[in-house]
C-alpha cells in the first residue's frame, strides 16, 4: 500500500490483526514501476506464511537479496530491524534475525515498510526465511 504521507507506522499497519483487504497486490522480484506504480516514498507490503513444525536450528534470519532502497521490517507485529543506508542501499542484500519471534507451525505474519528516494522501489528481489543449523 502507497504511503504518501509517511504515517503507516503510526497508524500500526504492522499489527497482526491490521485490516488490509482493501490494500493492492503487488509482487515481489520486481519493482514498483514494473509492478505498475510510478511512485517514489514509501510503501508497504503485509504478507503471512505458514511455516512447518519446528526443525533443528540453532538461528532462523529472513534475508532480503534487495530492496530499493530502504525496508523496515516486522514479524507478527514485532519490529525486527532495519536496512537504512540510503540511496546506495538499493541493490544490497541484508539480514534480519528472527529467531525469537518465530512461530512454527503457524502463520507468521511479515511486515515490510520500504522507501525510496529515486528510480524504480520495491522489495525487487528474492525474500527468503533462512534456518540456520
Amino acid at each position: 500500500r502507497l504511503d504518501p504521507r509517511r504515517r503507516g507506522h503510526l497508524r500500526g499497519w504492522f499489527a497482526v490483526d491490521f485490516e488490509d483487504t482493501g490494500w493492492d497486490t503487488i509482487r515481489i522480484e520486481q519493482s514498483w514501476q514494473q509492478g505498475g506504480y510510478d511512485h517514489v516514498g514509501v510503501a508497504w507490503y503485509r504478507r503471512t506464511l505458514e511455516l512447518p513444525a519446528e526443525p533443528a536450528h540453532t538461528a532462523v534470519d529472513i534475508r532480503f537479496a534487495g530492496v530499493d532502497e530502504s525496508a523496515w521490517v516486522w514479524l507478527n507485529g514485532e519490529y525486527v530491524g532495519g536496512h537504512d543506508i540510503g540511496p546506495s542501499g538499493w541493490n544490497k542484500p541484508f539480514r534480519l534475525d528472527i529467531t525469537s519471534l518465530v512461530r512454527w507451525g503457524a502463520p507468521n505474519q511479515i511486515t515490510v515498510r520500504a522507501m525510496n528516494t529515486a528510480h524504480a522501489g520495491g522489495i525487487w528481489r528474492p525474500v527468503a526465511v533462512e534456518v540456520l543449523r
